[in-house]
């Protein structure tokens, strides 16, 4: 389906109590952050949250008591230390763990965007998390190997922090790209509901005239919400670094701060691009 310009009120509507939420971005990049707030504040319940790299998303949620499960490869502030919700949450298991590798993880979500029901792999094979998540060895008809099968994951909805977008859904990434982008599209490609927040968005002339740029397509996206700086405090490249003072002054509890905190500083969420 093509998109639709949307509102946060949108956004949450989108995302009911139950659901499994995939958050984009990877630690401290490109994380959605203003639609994870929304949803925080609107004191949704039992969500399962999926994220590649888990960070102020898992925390923001957990502060706001909204999450029931977080499926990620690592969740931590970086070089800013132990997510504390997170680290806490799990040893008192308030919220269930359901950690991956990031292979296990990517290849379920391209699982999900290939529509089949799982994804051949390698990954995890000798580690605790073949028992873990009870993962079921194949065999290759062809060469007889085994590998592990890592069931799709298919998320309810998909949230993902982008460039540039027009009110369609066709979504453009900056040129260089920044590190591990590609995660957000095959992210974006497995949910079953796909909304972009977009720093900008801009006439579809604008987003033709860079077509090469463009890495989803309408028929792709179903919300687009315009969100310039929605990713703060986390970055944005090459728009903007993350905000290592605000990080450094509340990393004793940086989720419940982003839930008390309603008005983000403005930034500029426009680079020129040539050609």
């Amino acid at each position: 389906m093509s998109a639709a310009a949307a509102t946060w009120d949108d956004l949450v509507a989108a995302v009911p109590d139950g659901a499994s939420v995939a958050i984009g971005g990877v630690g401290l990049s490109r994380k959605p952050m203003r639609a994870v707030q929304e949803i925080g504040w609107a004191g949704r319940r039992d969500l399962d949250l999926i994220t590649f790299v888990g960070a102020l998303d898992v925390e923001v949620l957990l502060a706001a008591g909204a999450l029931r499960s977080v499926a990620s490869s690592s969740v931590s502030l970086g070089l800013h230390g132990r997510a504390p919700r997170f680290s806490d949450a799990v040893a008192e298991e308030d919220v269930e763990d359901r950690e991956m590798s990031e292979w296990m993880l990517v290849g379920g979500l391209r699982a999900a965007a290939m529509g089949i029901p799982f994804m051949p792999t390698r990954a995890a094979i000798g580690s605790d998390l073949v028992t873990a998540r009870g993962l079921r060895r194949v065999v290759d008809p062809y060469s007889s190997d085994s590998f592990l099968a890592v069931p799709a994951l298919r998320p309810d909805v998909g949230i993902i922090q982008g460039w540039r977008a027009d009110a369609s859904g066709n979504v453009q990434v900056p040129w260089p790209p920044d590190h591990l982008w590609d995660v957000d599209v095959v992210l974006a490609r497995a949910a079953r509901t796909t909304i972009v927040c977009a720093e900008e968005v801009v006439p579809a002339d604008t987003i033709a005239r860079d077509g090469h740029l463009t890495r989803l397509f309408s028929f792709e996206v179903d919300l687009v919400v315009p969100a310039p700086g929605g990713s703060w405090p986390t970055a944005f490249s090459p728009l903007r670094g993350e905000d290592w003072p605000w990080l450094h002054e509340h990393a004793a509890d940086p989720g419940r701060a982003l839930l008390d905190e309603r008005v983000a500083p403005v930034v500029d969420s426009s680079i020129d691009h040539e050609d």
